[in-house]
């Protein structure tokens, strides 16, 4: 498979990589090391993302090139990098429409989704960590140079995906090919900084108040909630979240955790993870027309949250 995207990709002139809407380290990471490969074989490559990138994401180098918007008709390649299905690009019909008449690259480690199905190559697994692994071996087959900063985007993606090497998905070829990219001077010292280390104030008071609302019942599922009201008094976003789920799903004997958070859109968004080998939360998630990977997943529900302060808290789905 690797041979049909190789070709496909010499044959084009103007490649689209096309991530995730609410992207994450992974997602952006891996489509602007791919672009940047592609740039070196003289492609004109752009990047779509539906969303605003996260703040947290602003070092990485090439992230002003990336758009909100296109025309997908004016390209001749689509590569959708990260998605887990093709709602989650943003653009589900525009996709599907292009499919039709064009050549679209779907580029995954999650697991069989539609997007497989209206794919015209498939370059997914979902035993990798990162899709930045699978961007790296399209990089390599390339014969482009991987310089500093591809190497620092591929790092970051598996660096974001694997929870800073703390997740379970983290294993030896991960470590290997961190090694690697380091010996291409991948900047991880920058990636901790930036990702792991540098929080703003408003992050950590919301963090703080996420972690002191942490509830586990008897089946030792263990929730936690913000609402935009908190985001408003801290003067912080959805983004400011990010890594706390990981923080709270230490909570000792955790099966799962799920975090709720009130968009202030009418949606709510809750975020599971677990350490567990036997429990399969994207199944969980998919309930609820999320999806994900088995250990780390999420969804969104029309609703909001009641604080009910001394008799605690609840979803109002009736929103």
């Amino acid at each position: 498979m690797l041979e049909r995207v190789i070709g496909a990709l010499n044959k084009a002139s103007s490649i689209l990589t096309l991530f995730h809407e609410s992207p994450d380290g992974d997602a952006v990471a891996s489509s602007l090391a791919l672009g940047m490969a592609l740039e070196q074989k003289k492609k004109k490559v752009d990047y779509i993302c539906r969303d605003p990138i996260p703040k947290v994401f602003s070092f990485l180098p090439g992230i002003e090139k990336i758009r909100k918007d296109c025309l997908l008709g004016d390209y001749d390649i689509v590569c959708t990098v990260d998605c887990g299905d093709v709602r989650r690009t943003g653009f589900a019909e525009r996709v599907k429409e292009y499919s039709k008449h064009r050549t679209l690259i779907n580029i995954d480690h999650h697991l069989k989704n539609d997007l497989h199905k209206i794919a015209t190559i498939n370059f997914t697994n979902d035993k990798v960590a990162a899709s930045a692994e699978l961007v790296f071996e399209i990089i390599k087959a390339l014969n482009a140079k991987m310089n500093r900063d591809m190497a620092t985007l591929v790092l970051t993606g598996l660096y974001t995906d694997t929870g800073g090497f703390q997740h379970s998905n983290t294993c030896p070829r991960v470590y290997a090919l961190a090694s690697r990219l380091m010996s291409y001077g991948a900047r991880l010292n920058k990636i901790s900084q930036n990702i792991a280390l540098n929080k703003r104030l408003s992050c950590l008071k919301l963090w703080g108040l996420a972690l002191s609302r942490i509830k586990k019942n008897s089946y030792g599922i263990v929730t936690s909630y913000v609402t935009s009201a908190d985001f408003e008094k801290f003067g912080a976003n959805l983004d400011d979240l990010a890594g706390v789920v990981n923080i709270i799903n230490s909570t000792p004997n955790a099966k799962a955790t799920i975090l709720f958070a009130e968009q202030g859109d009418g949606t709510i968004k809750a975020s599971i993870r677990t350490e567990s080998n036997v429990i399969d939360i994207c199944k969980i998630a998919r309930l609820f027309g999320g999806g994900g990977h088995k250990k780390a997943a999420g969804f969104t529900l029309k609703g909001r949250i009641i604080d009910g302060k001394k008799s605690g808290w609840s979803i109002d789905l009736t929103s």
